[in-house]
């Protein structure tokens, strides 16, 4: 058996080469999906945190750094998030007196922070203030 090789002996057959190779592709077009998938979830959830920030800003802000007013105001934030304030009095809530007497009224407070084109965050709050 000098010319002749054994079955054990021979290498992968053109077919077996192409198989392989088409097999490693669509595994790597795959995987390069999801790793793509994720960047983009990463990039979201921190879009998400920033204006969950912003809106916390805002609200905190509210009837300190600005007038506690009611009704609508909107605005924008340097980074392009846009915002929205709806200050309305809370219904079915009863006037509280302070601690020094002075009347409190109880506000329905709505902060709403958006980007893009239809992503949002809004938080929602009960406020007292003074009359």
């Amino acid at each position: 058996m000098t010319g002749a090789q054994r079955p054990s002996e021979r290498g992968f057959t053109l077919i077996e080469t192409l198989v392989a190779f088409t097999i490693m592709a669509f595994s790597l077009a795959a995987m390069m999906q999801a790793f793509g998938a994720g960047l983009r979830n990463i990039a979201v959830a921190g879009s998400h945190s920033v204006a969950v920030l912003q809106a916390r800003s805002k609200l905190d802000e509210l009837g300190t750094a600005t007038e506690f007013e009611i009704g609508e105001q909107r605005g924008e934030f340097d980074n392009g998030f846009r915002w929205r304030v709806a200050v309305e009095e809370a219904e079915g809530v009863v006037d509280r007196f302070s601690p020094l007497g002075q009347e409190l009224r109880v506000y329905d407070v709505e902060v709403t922070v958006s980007w893009g084109e239809d992503r949002s965050v809004g938080l929602r709050t009960l406020r007292t203030a003074g009359r």
